[in-house]
């Protein structure tokens, strides 16, 4: 099956002739090695370019053995940081204070995906230029950002369902117990 070109002609409801429109966008070329130039594209590609840089003299098995070791390094790190930050509220005996840790933490990475979220969208769509990164970063925060609300929505309905749970084990032995005025202590 051939593609062919479709040529779109509108008549002006039989005034003073017709007019042809520019076949919608198909004659128009665009030239992907001159965005590939340009300074956003650079930019928002930074690692890739780097990535290219390093490895054009490169044999496979070296590309293999930097990326292995890069990435041994980079999880290090981040379980290292993870035992040291996890282990604070045991140290000073302070549930609590870890529980503050841990939820400063979880908002730091909730910002860091909606950024990483906006910078890969707005990678993906600098091949189509500016306008494209723009309308890429936008759609990429708001794709991180409706997963971190309806995370943030499943632990609202897990809460209230715990609330509902303690308040009607509260009512129970209350009942159980007969507490009244009547009956019962009142403090």
């Amino acid at each position: 099956m051939a593609l062919h070109n479709i040529k779109i002609v509108v008549v002006d409801g039989g005034r003073s002739g017709s007019y042809k429109s520019k076949n919608a966008g198909v004659g128009e070329k665009v030239d992907k090695e001159e965005i590939k130039k340009s300074p956003l594209y650079n930019l928002l590609h930074l690692r890739e370019n780097l990535k290219r840089k390093f490895q054009k003299d490169m044999t496979p098995t070296q590309i293999f053995a930097m990326n292995y070791t890069a990435q041994v390094a980079l999880n290090t790190i981040k379980q290292g940081v993870n035992y040291f930050v996890s282990d604070i509220g045991r140290s000073n005996g302070d549930n609590n204070f870890q529980a503050l840790v841990n939820r400063n933490i979880e908002i730091v990475t909730d910002v860091l995906g909606v950024v990483g979220g906006a910078w890969s969208g707005a990678k993906i769509g600098s091949t189509l230029g500016p306008v494209g990164a723009g309308i890429g970063a936008v759609a990429g925060a708001i794709t991180s950002g409706i997963s971190i609300g309806f995370r943030q929505m499943e632990r609202e309905r897990a809460y209230q369902h715990e609330m509902f749970e303690q308040n009607t084990s509260q009512a129970y032995n209350l009942a159980r117990a007969n507490y009244s005025v009547w009956t019962g202590r009142v403090r």
